[in-house]
């Protein structure tokens, strides 16, 4: 229980300055009964500092705790920037076809992301979203990527819905499809950019975006121009 009343030895805490004195009860400590406290006690003047001794050999335990500085509580923004610096944004890896040596003028090039392993999963590049109460705030999140291709040979990026499929036959209509296609022969640095935006809302109510990371992964890629004879 607080003990706001005690006074310290001169080399102790002051009450109120950066803490507070609490006491406990612990024993009888050299009484044998409560009522033999009760009389050792009955005339102790507890703001005598000689007599405070005699308060905790007869088991009165009186401790002085340090009031911890007040923390303000973070604003929602605050939070939310808080969950955005912890998100595990996945790196970006690409894969081409055909391989990055071969590739020809007029005929597209598909690109598709991939794990760090080459491996085929879009869904480590879909929207994610979860629900959670933080610090007392309802709070929702969606992190959204923004898929751009930059084939390297001064022509502008060009956005791709999702991460591209690998080529195959059977899928070469698909519109699910990301590619690039280079007209003049060379070498270029093809690259894949995914920005990272996470939407926000706060009780319900949708916030300002916040920006995360843009993660980009490079290929070299040598295109040439097949010749043909005619007679």
């Amino acid at each position: 229980m607080p003990k706001p009343d005690y006074q310290g030895l001169p080399s102790e805490p002051v009450e109120g300055h950066g803490g507070h004195w609490y006491q406990k009860f612990r024993a009888f400590g050299q009484y044998k009964t409560i009522a033999d406290l009760q009389r050792a006690l009955a005339n102790i003047d507890v703001a005598n500092t000689r007599q405070n001794g005699l308060i905790r050999r007869a088991g009165l335990e009186i401790r002085f705790f340090k009031t911890p500085p007040a923390v303000p509580r973070r604003t929602p923004l605050q939070v939310m920037q808080s969950v955005v610096d912890s998100l595990p944004f996945p790196k970006t890896y690409l894969a081409v076809n055909p391989i990055a040596t071969r590739q020809v003028i007029g005929v597209p090039t598909w690109v598709w992301l991939t794990d760090d392993q080459g491996h085929y999963v879009p869904t480590r590049y879909e929207q994610k979203t979860k629900t959670i109460r933080l610090e007392g705030y309802a709070l929702q999140w969606r992190i959204v990527p923004q898929i751009n291709l930059a084939p390297g040979d001064r022509g502008p990026s060009q956005p791709c819905d999702g991460a591209g499929i690998p080529w195959s036959a059977s899928a070469a209509d698909d519109p699910a499809a990301c590619t690039v296609t280079y007209e003049q022969s060379g070498s270029y640095t093809l690259t894949a950019s995914v920005g990272w935006t996470v939407q926000w809302w706060l009780a319900g109510a949708r916030q300002q975006d916040l920006t995360g990371p843009t993660n980009t992964a490079t290929r070299q890629v040598t295109v040439s121009e097949i010749q043909t004879v005619t007679r």
